[in-house]
Protein backbone atom coordinates (compact mmCIF):
# COMPACT_ATOMS: atom_id res chain seq x y z
CA UNK A 1 0.00 0.00 0.00
CA UNK A 2 1.30 3.60 -1.01
CA UNK A 3 0.01 6.97 -0.83
CA UNK A 4 -0.62 6.95 -4.57
CA UNK A 5 -2.56 4.09 -4.67
CA UNK A 6 -4.73 4.83 -1.39
CA UNK A 7 -5.25 8.73 -3.21
CA UNK A 8 -6.11 6.91 -6.65
CA UNK A 9 -8.68 4.94 -4.96
CA UNK A 10 -9.96 7.86 -3.15
CA UNK A 11 -10.12 10.44 -5.45
CA UNK A 12 -11.50 8.57 -8.27
CA UNK A 13 -13.98 7.90 -6.32
CA UNK A 14 -15.05 11.34 -5.40
CA UNK A 15 -14.68 11.97 -8.77
CA UNK A 16 -16.68 9.48 -10.28
CA UNK A 17 -19.77 10.77 -7.91
CA UNK A 18 -18.94 13.91 -8.26
CA UNK A 19 -20.64 13.61 -11.71
CA UNK A 20 -23.95 12.52 -10.21
CA UNK A 21 -24.18 16.01 -8.65
CA UNK A 22 -24.27 17.73 -12.35
CA UNK A 23 -28.21 17.54 -13.34
CA UNK A 24 -30.65 20.20 -12.41
CA UNK A 25 -32.13 19.28 -8.98
CA UNK A 26 -28.54 17.48 -7.77
CA UNK A 27 -25.32 18.84 -5.71
CA UNK A 28 -22.03 17.33 -4.97
CA UNK A 29 -20.56 19.49 -2.32
CA UNK A 30 -16.93 18.80 -1.99
CA UNK A 31 -14.45 20.85 0.40
CA UNK A 32 -11.42 19.82 2.49
CA UNK A 33 -13.25 17.63 5.13
CA UNK A 34 -16.24 16.05 3.36
CA UNK A 35 -17.61 15.58 0.24
CA UNK A 36 -21.78 14.66 0.05
CA UNK A 37 -24.07 13.61 -2.97
CA UNK A 38 -27.28 14.97 -3.18
CA UNK A 39 -29.97 13.52 -5.57
CA UNK A 40 -33.79 13.54 -5.63
CA UNK A 41 -33.77 9.48 -5.94
CA UNK A 42 -34.82 8.64 -2.43
CA UNK A 43 -33.02 5.43 -2.46
CA UNK A 44 -29.62 4.29 -1.96
CA UNK A 45 -26.57 4.88 -3.29
CA UNK A 46 -28.20 8.28 -4.62
CA UNK A 47 -27.48 10.43 -1.55
CA UNK A 48 -24.45 10.34 0.99
CA UNK A 49 -21.42 10.93 2.76
CA UNK A 50 -18.38 9.77 0.36
CA UNK A 51 -15.33 12.14 2.45
CA UNK A 52 -15.52 12.31 5.83
CA UNK A 53 -12.03 13.88 7.77
CA UNK A 54 -12.87 16.02 10.66
CA UNK A 55 -10.91 16.26 13.57
CA UNK A 56 -12.16 14.24 16.39
CA UNK A 57 -13.70 17.24 18.66
CA UNK A 58 -15.46 18.25 15.74
CA UNK A 59 -17.24 15.29 14.53
CA UNK A 60 -19.89 14.63 16.44
CA UNK A 61 -21.43 17.59 15.57
CA UNK A 62 -20.89 17.39 11.81
CA UNK A 63 -22.42 13.74 11.73
CA UNK A 64 -25.14 14.94 13.30
CA UNK A 65 -25.85 18.38 11.10
CA UNK A 66 -25.25 15.73 7.96
CA UNK A 67 -27.47 13.26 9.05
CA UNK A 68 -30.54 15.95 9.65
CA UNK A 69 -29.67 17.18 6.77
CA UNK A 70 -30.61 14.39 4.81
CA UNK A 71 -33.27 13.51 7.00
CA UNK A 72 -34.69 17.25 6.31
CA UNK A 73 -34.87 15.88 2.96
CA UNK A 74 -36.18 12.41 3.53
CA UNK A 75 -34.21 10.50 1.74
CA UNK A 76 -31.57 7.18 2.99
CA UNK A 77 -28.11 8.04 2.54
CA UNK A 78 -25.11 5.89 2.82
CA UNK A 79 -21.84 6.67 4.46
CA UNK A 80 -18.34 5.39 3.03
CA UNK A 81 -15.66 4.94 5.69
CA UNK A 82 -12.60 5.49 2.92
CA UNK A 83 -8.70 4.64 4.53
CA UNK A 84 -8.05 8.23 5.31
CA UNK A 85 -11.46 9.02 6.86
CA UNK A 86 -11.13 9.95 10.32
CA UNK A 87 -11.50 10.26 13.30
CA UNK A 88 -10.47 6.62 13.53
CA UNK A 89 -13.85 5.22 15.44
CA UNK A 90 -16.10 6.66 12.61
CA UNK A 91 -17.63 3.54 12.60
CA UNK A 92 -18.82 3.22 16.13
CA UNK A 93 -20.36 6.66 16.12
CA UNK A 94 -22.06 5.70 13.30
CA UNK A 95 -23.04 2.68 14.66
CA UNK A 96 -24.60 4.99 17.81
CA UNK A 97 -26.46 6.85 15.19
CA UNK A 98 -28.18 3.27 14.00
CA UNK A 99 -25.99 2.83 10.63
CA UNK A 100 -24.75 -0.65 10.14
CA UNK A 101 -21.91 -1.55 7.83
CA UNK A 102 -23.95 -3.11 4.85
CA UNK A 103 -20.91 -4.07 2.50
CA UNK A 104 -16.80 -4.08 2.89
CA UNK A 105 -15.65 -3.14 -0.57
CA UNK A 106 -11.72 -3.71 -1.07
CA UNK A 107 -9.97 -1.07 -3.18
CA UNK A 108 -8.21 -2.96 -6.02
CA UNK A 109 -5.09 -1.51 -8.48
CA UNK A 110 -3.63 -2.90 -11.27
CA UNK A 111 -1.09 -1.63 -13.91
CA UNK A 112 -2.68 -2.00 -17.72
CA UNK A 113 0.51 -4.39 -18.36
CA UNK A 114 -0.63 -6.64 -15.65
CA UNK A 115 -4.32 -7.00 -16.70
CA UNK A 116 -4.76 -10.90 -17.96
CA UNK A 117 -7.33 -12.67 -19.60
CA UNK A 118 -8.62 -13.37 -22.92
CA UNK A 119 -9.15 -11.47 -25.81
CA UNK A 120 -11.77 -14.41 -27.49
CA UNK A 121 -15.22 -13.77 -26.15
CA UNK A 122 -17.34 -16.38 -25.05
CA UNK A 123 -19.92 -18.00 -27.50
CA UNK A 124 -23.00 -15.72 -28.23
CA UNK A 125 -21.30 -12.76 -26.31
CA UNK A 126 -21.51 -9.54 -28.12
CA UNK A 127 -20.30 -6.46 -25.88
CA UNK A 128 -21.24 -2.57 -27.16
CA UNK A 129 -20.07 0.66 -25.65
CA UNK A 130 -23.51 2.51 -24.77
CA UNK A 131 -24.76 4.78 -27.07
CA UNK A 132 -27.46 6.45 -27.38
CA UNK A 133 -29.61 3.18 -28.77
CA UNK A 134 -28.44 1.12 -25.69
CA UNK A 135 -28.85 4.15 -23.52
CA UNK A 136 -32.94 2.51 -22.26
CA UNK A 137 -31.57 -0.85 -21.74
CA UNK A 138 -28.61 0.55 -19.54
CA UNK A 139 -31.02 2.44 -17.21
CA UNK A 140 -33.30 -0.71 -16.87
CA UNK A 141 -30.74 -2.44 -15.76
CA UNK A 142 -29.60 0.17 -13.39
CA UNK A 143 -32.95 0.75 -11.98
CA UNK A 144 -33.50 -2.59 -11.72
CA UNK A 145 -29.81 -3.37 -9.25
CA UNK A 146 -30.86 -0.14 -7.15
CA UNK A 147 -34.47 -0.73 -6.72
CA UNK A 148 -35.24 3.02 -8.03
CA UNK A 149 -38.65 3.32 -8.06
CA UNK A 150 -40.31 4.28 -11.80
CA UNK A 151 -41.45 8.07 -11.17
CA UNK A 152 -36.99 8.49 -10.36
CA UNK A 153 -36.19 6.49 -13.69
CA UNK A 154 -36.08 9.90 -15.79
CA UNK A 155 -33.08 11.11 -12.76
CA UNK A 156 -31.30 8.25 -14.15
CA UNK A 157 -31.66 9.40 -17.51
CA UNK A 158 -30.09 12.74 -16.82
CA UNK A 159 -27.01 11.16 -14.99
CA UNK A 160 -25.94 9.02 -18.21
CA UNK A 161 -26.77 11.41 -20.29
CA UNK A 162 -23.10 11.95 -20.31
CA UNK A 163 -22.42 8.50 -22.06
CA UNK A 164 -24.42 9.26 -25.39
CA UNK A 165 -21.98 12.63 -25.41
CA UNK A 166 -19.12 12.74 -28.19
CA UNK A 167 -16.21 11.13 -27.30
CA UNK A 168 -13.50 13.81 -26.88
CA UNK A 169 -13.65 15.20 -23.51
CA UNK A 170 -15.85 12.05 -21.64
CA UNK A 171 -14.24 11.26 -18.81
CA UNK A 172 -17.21 8.41 -18.51
CA UNK A 173 -18.30 5.29 -20.76
CA UNK A 174 -20.44 2.28 -20.40
CA UNK A 175 -20.98 -1.10 -22.12
CA UNK A 176 -23.29 -3.47 -22.66
CA UNK A 177 -23.02 -7.02 -22.43
CA UNK A 178 -25.63 -9.13 -24.99
CA UNK A 179 -25.61 -12.92 -24.58
CA UNK A 180 -27.73 -14.26 -27.67
CA UNK A 181 -29.04 -11.12 -28.49
CA UNK A 182 -30.36 -10.48 -24.97
CA UNK A 183 -29.17 -7.84 -22.47
CA UNK A 184 -27.03 -9.83 -19.69
CA UNK A 185 -23.99 -7.11 -18.03
CA UNK A 186 -23.37 -3.40 -17.99
CA UNK A 187 -20.43 -1.81 -16.56
CA UNK A 188 -18.75 1.76 -16.57
CA UNK A 189 -16.02 3.75 -16.52
CA UNK A 190 -14.49 6.54 -15.16
CA UNK A 191 -11.43 8.32 -16.42
CA UNK A 192 -9.58 11.43 -14.22
CA UNK A 193 -6.14 12.26 -13.62
CA UNK A 194 -4.54 9.30 -15.04
CA UNK A 195 -6.60 6.84 -13.00
CA UNK A 196 -9.30 4.69 -14.54
CA UNK A 197 -12.22 3.61 -11.69
CA UNK A 198 -14.17 0.29 -13.04
CA UNK A 199 -17.59 0.43 -11.54
CA UNK A 200 -21.19 -0.42 -11.92
CA UNK A 201 -20.32 -3.64 -12.85
CA UNK A 202 -23.39 -5.97 -12.63
CA UNK A 203 -24.29 -9.21 -14.60
CA UNK A 204 -27.84 -11.06 -14.71
CA UNK A 205 -28.40 -14.14 -13.16
CA UNK A 206 -28.42 -16.59 -16.11
CA UNK A 207 -25.61 -15.04 -17.44
CA UNK A 208 -23.27 -16.09 -14.31
CA UNK A 209 -20.73 -18.54 -14.71
CA UNK A 210 -20.02 -18.06 -18.43
CA UNK A 211 -17.10 -15.82 -18.27
CA UNK A 212 -19.35 -12.84 -19.28
CA UNK A 213 -18.18 -10.31 -16.39
CA UNK A 214 -14.53 -11.20 -17.02
CA UNK A 215 -14.98 -10.67 -20.41
CA UNK A 216 -17.19 -7.08 -20.03
CA UNK A 217 -14.06 -5.79 -17.46
CA UNK A 218 -11.71 -6.50 -19.70
CA UNK A 219 -13.11 -4.81 -22.66
CA UNK A 220 -14.42 -2.17 -20.57
CA UNK A 221 -10.76 -1.22 -19.43
CA UNK A 222 -8.77 -2.02 -22.22
CA UNK A 223 -10.69 0.70 -24.49
CA UNK A 224 -10.59 3.15 -21.43
CA UNK A 225 -6.82 2.85 -21.29
CA UNK A 226 -5.30 5.87 -23.24
CA UNK A 227 -1.69 5.09 -21.95
CA UNK A 228 0.91 2.74 -19.87
CA UNK A 229 1.18 5.17 -17.28
CA UNK A 230 -2.73 4.69 -16.39
CA UNK A 231 -3.61 3.20 -13.37
CA UNK A 232 -6.82 0.81 -12.78
CA UNK A 233 -8.66 1.12 -9.66
CA UNK A 234 -11.40 -0.29 -8.65
CA UNK A 235 -13.93 -1.05 -5.75
CA UNK A 236 -14.76 -4.84 -5.10
CA UNK A 237 -17.60 -6.62 -3.30
CA UNK A 238 -16.65 -9.55 -1.55
CA UNK A 239 -18.44 -11.61 -4.18
CA UNK A 240 -16.10 -10.31 -7.07
CA UNK A 241 -12.88 -10.35 -5.39
CA UNK A 242 -11.43 -13.23 -6.97
CA UNK A 243 -12.73 -12.58 -10.65
CA UNK A 244 -10.70 -9.79 -10.29
CA UNK A 245 -7.84 -11.02 -8.24
CA UNK A 246 -7.28 -13.09 -11.58
CA UNK A 247 -7.53 -10.61 -14.10
CA UNK A 248 -3.85 -9.04 -12.46
CA UNK A 249 -5.85 -6.78 -9.54
CA UNK A 250 -4.60 -6.81 -6.47
CA UNK A 251 -5.80 -5.64 -2.80
CA UNK A 252 -4.82 -2.63 -1.38
CA UNK A 253 -7.67 -1.13 1.31
CA UNK A 254 -10.80 -1.55 2.77
CA UNK A 255 -14.35 0.67 1.30
CA UNK A 256 -16.70 0.52 3.90
CA UNK A 257 -20.46 1.16 3.33
CA UNK A 258 -22.49 2.58 5.95
CA UNK A 259 -26.40 2.83 6.16
CA UNK A 260 -29.49 2.16 8.30
CA UNK A 261 -30.50 -1.29 8.64
CA UNK A 262 -32.74 -2.36 5.47
CA UNK A 263 -31.83 0.45 3.02
CA UNK A 264 -28.61 -0.41 1.15
CA UNK A 265 -29.37 -3.62 -1.12
CA UNK A 266 -26.13 -5.54 -1.86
Amino acid sequence: MSAREIAALEENLWSNWSQFGGPEGCAFTRTEKVCRLDTPIASLPYNGVFKFSVEETEADAEIDALMHHYEKRGVDHLWVIHPTASPTDLDERLNRRGFREAENCTGMIAGPEELKGSDALPDGLVIHEVGAEHKDVVMEMVASRWQVPSEAVMHLHAFYQMICSPTGGRTMRGWLALLDGHPVGKAFTHRNNGVIGLYGVATKPEARGKGVAAALCLRALQESVMSNDDLLVLHSSPMAENLYRRMGFRSVAPFRIFARDGAFHV
